[in-house]
């Protein structure tokens, strides 16, 4: 999935996103958090995260929808 280049402008260079081999989805970095840790509020806090450089992540993962990270107001 390729982002616009203004999504791609909203991205910081640095990401967040699940240790998970399955997972799909990038984050922003919580400012907050000493540890790697998306911006938005994550409902299964047992999950690990790590931060990667966006631009090797950016048109294969979907960015995070909530509007603490990626997204704009909910619906």
């Amino acid at each position: 999935m390729s982002q616009t280049p203004e999504v791609e402008a909203d991205v910081p260079e640095t990401i967040v996103r699940s240790r998970s081999r399955y997972t799909n989805v990038l984050h922003r970095p919580d400012p907050d958090s000493d540890e790697p840790y998306p911006a938005c509020p994550v409902r299964d806090s047992e999950k690990e995260y790590t931060e990667a450089p966006a631009k090797a992540y950016l048109g294969h993962y979907d960015l995070c929808e909530n509007p603490e990270c990626f997204g704009r107001e909910w619906r």
